[in-house]
């Protein structure tokens, strides 16, 4: 069996609309949280993961927008969470606010920030660096998922991967490309993939949705 991992999609359509091209052979899909925030199709985003029954965690801006509370952000992404509060559909608003904070599954435990319960689960960021990870991967009896960072890489301890996917939407590891992982559960092999979209697609629907023209340069700079 195959499994698709993505993570951080932030409402970018064009770049998952590619990935999702790249998954098409896979069993399963999974997301690491970040349904929405930041860029301008959080509807069209939604609505593709109810269809393609991505099972997804919640992310901190998911978080944000069913709450209706961006008090913990910056004046840009807390700019790009009211649209997405107004614009958002009621049936994807509900569908959103029923995002566990964590997915356990035969091979995975995913969370958005770390392994944990309650905020922690999607507040705090587990950098490729971070020496709690030796620790989870000592503890875990299964492959551990995190998003958050935006920073795609893996580490490997006696058979279990302690993994990002990357962002979908908004990579910040200097590589602009949509990041996403495959998991062979046969081989017991993980990829870790990139591929190109469409920025020029999404900057347009930032200038159209009057939101900041930061959101798109930073596509184009991956970070």
């Amino acid at each position: 069996m195959k499994v698709g991992i993505i993570s951080d999609v932030h409402a970018n359509l064009p770049a998952l609309e590619r990935v999702m091209e790249k998954l098409n052979h896979c069993d399963e899909i999974y997301s690491a949280g970040d349904v929405v925030g930041y860029y301008p199709f959080p509807n069209e985003v939604v609505e593709m993961f109810i269809r393609e029954d991505i099972s997804s965690v919640a992310g901190n801006h998911d978080i944000a927008v069913v709450n209706a509370d961006f008090s913990g952000m910056n004046a840009i992404a807390m700019e790009a969470g009211i649209y997405t509060r107004n614009v958002l559909s009621y049936k994807n608003l509900q569908w959103l606010s029923k995002l566990p904070l964590n997915i356990e599954t035969p091979y995975f435990k995913i969370y958005h920030g770390m392994p944990a319960n309650g905020e922690a689960a999607y507040i705090v960021y587990i950098f490729p660096d971070d020496p709690a990870i030796d620790v989870f991967l000592a503890e875990t009896n299964k492959h551990i998922v995190v998003g958050h960072t935006h920073i795609q890489f893996a580490r490997e301890q006696n058979g279990k991967f302690f993994f990002n996917p990357g962002s979908v939407g908004q990579p910040r590891d200097g590589d602009a490309r949509a990041a996403y992982a495959i998991y062979d559960t046969e081989k017991v092999r993980l990829r870790l993939q990139r591929v190109r979209y469409n920025v020029n697609e999404v900057c347009d629907a930032i200038e159209n949705a009057n939101l900041s023209r930061y959101l798109c340069s930073r596509l184009y700079e991956g970070y």
